[in-house]
């Protein structure tokens, strides 16, 4: 008797669905919630890397490049920092939220552009090129779902270089 009543049992197919879909939608709300913070980390990279972009592309066609004495120089970086955080050289509400201007690096490098003895020079351009470097790492403002599965928030790093090629 007992026998029969497990091989009923085991084949009783009422409510397997309901066990299906016990198992399966919580993983489906983790995968779905994966895709969407993830999608949103892309997305707030997107804006970082087009930050940096514009910020190199502006000090790239300034009056006065990489004159570290002048005036003209600090205020044209001051709205590069700020053009990469807010896409406004006035500055306002931030691309990325949590990003500011104190996490934005600006370097100018000098490179020698000599003359071969073909009398061609490796550059187009003067005997010096100078390139702009823009770059920026911070934490990404996340949607807290890396947290629920204990991991830690990604850092968002992003750089663009530009040489300067001055007032057009």
């Amino acid at each position: 008797m007992w026998v029969r009543r497990l091989q009923a049992l085991w084949c009783n197919h009422d409510g397997s669905a309901l066990v299906e879909g016990a198992v399966l939608v919580p993983l489906l709300i983790v995968v779905l919630f994966g895709v969407y913070e993830f999608s949103w980390f892309f997305y707030q990279q997107h804006l970082a890397s087009t930050g940096v972009r514009d910020a190199a592309r502006y000090l790239a066609r300034v009056n006065v490049p990489c004159d570290q004495d002048s005036p003209v120089w600090a205020s044209q970086q001051a709205y590069a920092k700020n053009l990469a955080t807010t896409g406004s050289i006035a500055g306002g509400s931030p691309r990325v939220k949590g990003w500011t201007t104190a996490m934005v690096t600006l370097r100018c490098h000098s490179i020698d552009n000599p003359i071969a003895p073909t009398g061609l020079s490796a550059y187009r351009g003067g005997p010096v090129i100078h390139v702009i470097t823009v770059a920026s790492s911070f934490t990404d403002p996340s949607l807290g779902f890396f947290s629920i599965l204990g991991l830690p928030p990604p850092t968002i790093s992003v750089l663009h270089s530009e040489r300067v090629i001055g007032p057009g």
